[in-house]
């Protein structure tokens, strides 16, 4: 019997082993050998992917080109495929052989941490209204300040530019528009590590996020300076292992968008002429004789009858910017560290004058510095320990006293090009003297800077920040305990070169200059050329005076996280910071200093339900001690991922959506430039008073300042926001989209309606009330074919304030009103309806011409080419009561941005677009008036090209007349230019050279080369200057594009 049940049992495992063996070799005949390749979103191989097979440990790592084999079961295999920095994805093999994968930045996918305030989330979890910008975006930019990267990257913030001058070309910002009563108030708080720190002096190469807080949800816990929004700017730190070491340089050259354009001197004289007709002038001196004309159109004596093309004399047509960094990254499970270097350039935009022994050109030189070292001081405590400083040299040449800083408008509009063949002899200032021309000022591009001298501004910054976290785990899981300080210095150093008189000469022909009274056509008149020097080359004189300014910020925290169950997530905060500026701007002999109090709880359940509750309890010294000092800012957020819902398993075609929605206050202390706006003032000795008649003695009288206002307290703003987040389609199509309202109340500003017989300015009041609404919009497509990976999204915000108080004294006429319009508006202004023609004249019996009298009647003298404007109160008369407020502000309402990358191989293309609309420029007096309002400086080309004359009596512009200027020139409908535009802000073409035998000798992981451009090419209708810059009576240093050679090693 045993041994017949030990043969059964041989049988048994013999069956087995051939059913086995069956079953093998079966398989192994149905086994798929796949093949493909691993690369990133720029077309690169992500070396060592891990491939494996999903639900099992069975996988393979690709080699040095992204390129891996593996076996696999049948066609309906589904492979992971994942690496360190990229998004994992799951890929169906099908009938597919040879597969190509395209992993995306961590950044990109849901699972991506975003930076909010005071710590992080899951981007999918996220229940307030924020946008993040990818780092990477930020390092190909070629320009300076990180400020101008923004502009149609993020939705919901919009950007204006307004120069390009070295070291002084930032962007102002705008988080959700202006939700004040000025576009002063409405500045973002901006925190760098969690310290308010400026951001135009941060290299892009040091920041590892940056993030825009836009509602109350992401800002309510800033109370004191969240209600404007907050930039939260994280910088790079040190990943364990083996060192990084990344080099970068951007290397090019600016060129100016766009300059002021003047007519010729030809041109110069026959307008000039022409408006001397116009005003009636008999003096024939007055007048530029037809001699002096047809020189100026022949050239024919380019020293005596010049035609100076200033723009050509005085600034390059392209000048250098570079911009060079080097860090390096890496340690051990103990110490972690990351260190950065790097260095910036700009040149300016002038040509360096003959004769001067200094440099008159404009640069910036600009060194940043940065150590970030991460402690493991024991197996529960971490340190944080940042060191980072910047020091910025700024040299400008200095201008004549008596430009009043408006150099840029003297140097484009002012000159003449009639007053100076420009350097003669070797002395630049060289003028032509009395007789050629009438009798007006000479006005020369060199008189603004020649032997001004120069200046050096110097800024130098040092930034400390240390932070200890203690976990607590051993009381319960998720607690952890830290303490935070930062400390910032600056110091401040200018020296000042200063000239005063120069070498002149005057150029005559030897009659005028005798003044033989001989006219230039008489055949006796002297042509011989007669100079006239005057005036010495003085030394430059030197002073200097320094300032610095510090502080410091303190914070200590309570953070809890912990998920239940697998299910319930909770998290809370605790935190107390504190800040104190020694030298603030006002009463810098008084520090400046904050307290706040944040508290946050969130709660989610399986990923779905999600509410977010934090409030902000914050002090300021602006208001006094008692109830109005402490403000208390409280919100609420709730979020509902539906793509989580069981019953949306079944919809295959949707990967994500998520309704979210937030409603809070914030709040503001600073008014209208003052603190400790609750105290009284003072009487002060402001001189003396004599009574009587003839009475020299005098007695002393007393003024006082600004008086308190106990019951000032804290501007408070109500938002609400509604957000919807999907993706679609393996999250091909991406969509995020925010309706957004805000109500701002006891917004302080000084009193409007009090009369001026007071004789005292009055305090800070709780009286203000702007309403803002808008939305914004992201759009989204990504795929690949093969290895060519695309993407193309776009975006668009929309921002619109209403004031619905101001203490505006009102008018009868509602359209002269402010309230109930947006901010930043143009008041006092004409409504232009076309010129006045022949036909609208009739002449009397004594033979005056006059304007029929069914017209309104102005009230000036209007001729034929005057200006008419529109008759608002209907009372048949155009005076100062048919003035109104309108049009749009100067930073836009709406702004787009569309975003196009391409990738194939080695090769990648992205183009950034940008365009604005909603927006106005109003042009000032001295775009207004041919000759500007002096009546004898530069004549702009679309004066000459578009005025009313008896020969162009289809001109737009009104005639050239001196008598009719008050009222042509009037603030009017006219001179309100759109300047809405399309620009490509950004455009970039590289290769990418992956890892090769080369390489691998050398260390090189990866090397890029590419070209970059900055503001290529722009669309607009206003056509004689830049549409972002402004058009005031200063002018300004003009923006520039860019065009830059690039270079990446990464080792």
């Amino acid at each position: 019997m045993k041994q017949k049940l030990v043969h059964l049992a041989r049988l048994a495992v013999m069956g087995c082993l051939l059913i086995c063996t069956f079953a093998g070799s079966a398989f192994a005949q149905k086994s798929i050998t796949v093949t493909g390749k691993v690369i990133d979103n720029s077309g690169q191989p992500v070396i060592g992917a891990g491939v494996t097979i999903s639900g099992t440990s069975t996988g393979v790592a690709a080699d040095l080109d992204g390129q891996f084999q593996i076996s696999v079961p049948s066609e309906t295999t589904v492979l992971t495929v994942s690496a360190l920095g990229y998004s994992s994805k799951d890929v169906e093999v099908g009938k597919r052989q040879n597969l190509v994968v395209v992993l995306d930045d961590e950044t990109e996918s849901l699972e991506a941490t975003v930076v909010v305030a005071y710590g992080t989330q899951s981007k999918a979890t996220v229940t307030g209204a924020l946008a993040s910008i990818d780092s990477k975006e930020l390092v190909k930019a070629p320009v300076a300040d990180v400020s101008n990267v923004l502009a149609g990257q993020l939705p919901g913030v919009t950007t204006v530019q307004i120069s390009g001058k070295p070291g002084d070309d930032y962007a102002d910002i705008y988080v959700r528009g202006v939700s004040s009563l000025s576009d002063g108030a409405s500045t973002p708080l901006i925190l760098v590590d969690g310290v308010e720190r400026p951001l135009n002096t941060i290299d892009p190469n040091e920041i590892e996020s940056l993030s825009i807080l836009k509602d109350a949800a992401s800002t309510a816990v800033f109370g004191v300076r969240g209600a404007n929004g907050v930039i939260l700017v994280t910088t790079k730190r040190g990943d364990a292992g083996k060192p990084k070491i990344s080099v970068s340089s951007i290397t090019g050259v600016q060129q100016p968008l766009s300059f002021l354009t003047q007519v010729s001197s030809y041109e110069f004289a026959k307008f000039w002429n022409l408006k001397q007709q116009n005003d009636g002038v008999t003096d024939p001196k007055a007048y530029y004789a037809p001699e002096a004309i047809e020189a100026y159109r022949t050239g024919s004596d380019p020293l005596v009858f010049p035609n100076t093309n200033w723009k050509e004399i005085l600034y390059r047509k392209a000048f250098l910017q570079t911009k060079n960094n080097i860090n390096i990254s890496g340690g051990s499970d103990k110490v972690r560290y990351f260190v950065s270097m790097g260095y910036m350039f700009q040149d300016g935009i002038l040509k360096q004058m003959p004769g001067l022994s200094y440099n008159n050109n404009f640069s910036y030189n600009r060194y940043n510095y940065r150590a970030n070292l991460d402690f493991k001081l024991t197996e529960t405590t971490d340190m944080k320990l940042n060191i980072s400083g910047v020091v910025g040299k700024t040299y400008e040449p200095m201008e004549d006293d008596g430009i009043d800083d408006n150099v840029w408008i003297f140097t484009t509009l002012w000159v003449t090009p009639n007053a100076s063949p420009g350097m003669v002899n070797g002395i630049p200032l060289t003028y032509v003297g009395e007789g050629p021309t009438p009798p007006t000022t000479r006005r020369s591009g060199y008189m603004t800077y020649y032997n001004m001298g120069y200046e050096e501004k110097y800024n130098t910054a040092l930034n400390l920040d240390l932070a200890i976290t203690q976990r607590l785990d051993f009381i319960t899981e998720g607690l952890s305990l830290g303490v935070k300080g930062g400390y910032d210095t600056n110091m401040y150093i200018r020296k000042q070169h200063k000239g005063s008189d120069a070498l002149e000469q005057r150029i005559n022909y030897k009659s005028f200059q005798e003044g033989d009274g001989l006219a230039i056509s008489d055949p006796d008149f002297d042509k011989t050329y007669v100079f006239k020097p005057s005036g010495t080359m003085a030394p430059l004189s030197y002073s200097e005076s320094t300032s610095a300014d510090r502080s410091w910020y303190l914070e200590g925290r309570v953070d809890y996280s912990r998920k239940f169950a697998g299910k319930h997530a909770v998290s809370g905060l605790l935190l107390y910071n504190q800040t104190r500026d020694y030298y603030p701007s006002k009463y810098s002999y008084l520090p400046r200093g904050y307290v706040g109090f944040v508290a946050r709880a969130t709660y989610g359940y399986d990923d779905r339900y999600l509410v977010d509750v934090s409030a902000g309890y914050n002090g300021s010294e602006n208001f006094a001690p008692g109830k109005t000092r402490y403000g208390l800012f409280p919100s609420v957020s709730l979020g509902w991922v539906i793509s989580e819902e069981k019953w949306m398993e079944k919809v295959g075609w949707i990967d994500y959506l998520k309704l979210r929605a937030s409603a809070g206050k914030v709040g503001n202390d600073l008014g209208t430039s003052t603190r400790f706006m609750y105290m009284n003032s003072v009487w002060d000795e402001a001189g003396s008073y004599s009574f009587g008649v003839n009475n020299p003695n005098g007695l002393p009288y007393y003024t006082t300042g600004t008086p308190g206002n106990l019951g000032v307290t804290w501007e408070t703003a109500l938002k609400y926001n509604v957000g919807l987040d999907f993706e679609l389609f393996n999250s091909r199509l991406h969509f995020s989209g925010d309706i957004f309202k805000e109500h701002r109340t006891g917004i302080l500003i000084s009193p409007n309606s009090t009369p001026g017989i007071i004789a005292t300015s009055l305090p800070n009041m709780n009286i203000g009330i702007v309403d803002n609404q808008g939305y914004e919009i992201e759009l989204g497509w990504k795929d690949n074919v093969g290895e060519f990976r695309y993407s193309i999204d776009a975006n668009v915000t929309f921002a619109r304030n209403e004031i619905v108080y101001m203490d505006e004294v009102k008018s009868e006429f509602k359209y002269q009103n402010q309230t109930g319009g947006s901010t930043g508006r143009n008041r006092g202004l004409y409504k232009f309806i076309r010129l006045y023609n022949y036909d609208d004249f009739y002449t009397d019996e004594n033979g005056v011409q006059r304007l029929n009298p069914d017209l309104p009647q102005p009230s000036a003298t209007v001729y034929p080419g005057d200006c008419m404007y529109a008759d608002l109160n209907k009372d048949g008369k155009v005076d100062g009561n048919d003035t109104m407020v309108y049009g749009f502000a100067d930073r836009p309402e709406y702004m787009f941005g569309s975003n196009w990358k391409f990738s194939w191989k080695g090769f990648n293309l992205s183009l950034n677009w940008i365009a604005a609309t909603n927006v106005d420029k109003m042009l000032e007096v001295e775009y207004r008036i041919p000759f500007t309002n002096s009546g004898n400086r530069g004549l702009l080309d679309y004066f000459y090209r578009d005025c009313w004359t008896t020969e162009n009596p289809n001109g737009t512009l009104p005639r050239a007349a001196e008598k009719s200027e008050a009222w042509n020139s009037s603030p009017s409908t006219l001179w309100l230019r759109d300047a809405s535009y399309i620009r490509l802000k950004s455009a970039q073409f590289g290769y990418t050279f992956g890892r090769n035998k080369f390489f691998d000798r050398l260390g090189i992981n990866s090397l890029n080369v590419g070209f970059t451009g900055y503001n290529l090419l722009t669309f607009t209708n206003l056509t004689f200057q830049d549409p972002e810059t402004v058009s005031n009576n200063d002018g300004v240093y003009p923006l520039v594009k860019t065009y830059n050679l690039t270079l990446n090693i990464n080792f």
